[in-house]
């Protein structure tokens, strides 16, 4: 654990109060799980995380999933649909998109079963686009857990540190292209920054959520010290951070609201579907930043049509079902609200979900499946 994420050390030390807050309510992001109920009253699951609470005399270890009990793994699995993501899946998803994207395959790397060998040479790009565009593509990873899909400081299954030139993340893949093509240190930097401004992530539960942000955090520092030789400033890594804490934000995915957003914690996963006119005005939800309008949004509003913001690409591993409720013995699946929320926002989706749907399985709505084969 202390070779992936330390809070006393830099590029994260001072910073922690700002790596909690939540863009959205304007106070810290939640814990979201029980996981920490046991030391005590203020690290509840609707318990604020705090730089007190991680810091103080009683701080509670907040680690990377790789290194929790195996029992603690298997009940936060249960409970949220916590899974783990291989680096090699993570690799070969984000190649196919790149793929879609420069209407060629194997740009940044030659995946051969479980490992890749990494191109070295200068990325080139097709006709009609340019180095820029690619690092202002958008990128949304849902229920993103610790960005495994933007940035690859590490294997999240295996906790391994993985080199920085054979790194695959997306975030990973504009930094290589802002390093080719930045003539200089400030220009660097620009597209460095519009880099971080493109990448998106959202999860619910706070302690992955606050380790993808410093795995972002790390990522900066990383680069600027495999690129320039020095570590990034105090005032370069608050800049950054304000973007990160932006863009990887607190959200229940499937009601679009920060957790315990709904008055009286009212479970209405069908929100989904719903206009803006069947919507209680009490419920609050999740704003995320339009960079290039430099104006914030509301995240359900990008799923009208015609309202500019969209995603070039949605990926992920969402959850595939919810816990079992009450006397029922079967989870209901919920990939299937996921997948349909992230056709709404985006212009390309790569999503891994059960087979069993392809064949009319489960309990996934049959019509749903039918539709959804022939996409």
């Amino acid at each position: 654990m202390e070779e992936l994420i330390k809070l006393d050390a830099y590029p994260i030390r001072g910073l922690v109060g700002r790596l909690l807050q939540d863009k959205t309510t304007r106070k810290n992001i939640l814990f979201a799980s029980d996981s920490y109920a046991g030391y005590g009253a203020g690290y509840r699951d609707d318990s604020q995380m705090t730089e007190g609470v991680l810091l103080g005399f009683d701080s509670c270890d907040i680690q990377p999933r790789v290194y929790k009990a195996a029992a603690e793994q298997t009940e936060r699995t249960r409970k949220r649909a916590e899974v783990f993501t291989p680096a090699w899946i993570v690799n070969q998803m984000n190649n196919h998109c790149d793929a879609e994207w420069f209407g060629r395959a194997d740009v940044f790397n030659h995946q051969d079963g479980q490992e890749w060998t990494v191109s070295t040479e200068p990325v080139t790009f097709p006709e009609g686009k340019d180095w820029k565009q690619y690092v202002d593509s958008r990128w949304l990873e849902i229920t993103c857990g610790e960005a495994p899909y933007i940035v690859s400081r590490y294997d999240t299954s295996t906790g391994e540190i993985i080199p920085i030139e054979r790194r695959i993340g997306m975030l990973d893949r504009k930094l290589r292209i802002v390093n080719e093509n930045a003539a200089d240190e400030a220009e660097w930097f620009k597209w460095a920054f519009r880099a971080f401004q493109s990448v998106y992530g959202y999860e619910y539960q706070g302690d992955n959520l606050m380790i993808a942000r410093m795995n972002l955090l790390y990522t900066l520092a990383d680069y600027t010290e495999a690129k320039w030789h020095r570590q990034a400033t105090l005032k370069e890594l608050e800049k950054f951070l304000n973007v990160i804490c932006w863009n990887f934000w607190q959200m229940d995915g499937l009601n679009d609201t920060p957790p315990y957003g709904i008055p009286n914690d009212e479970v209405v996963q069908l929100s989904l579907f719903e206009d803006d006119e069947n919507t209680d005005d009490e419920i609050i939800y999740c704003k995320i930043y339009d960079w290039r309008k430099d104006i914030s949004k509301l995240f359900k509003g990008l799923k009208k049509r015609g309202k500019g913001m969209k995603f070039d690409f949605v990926i992920g591993n969402p959850p595939y079902q919810e816990d079992r409720q009450g006397e029922s013995t079967t989870a209901l699946p919920v990939y299937h609200c996921f997948m349909e929320a992230a056709y709404e926002v985006a212009n390309a989706v790569e999503l891994i979900h059960p087979a069993r749907f392809l064949f009319n399985a489960g309990r996934t709505p049959k019509q749903w499946n039918k539709k959804n084969v022939k996409r």
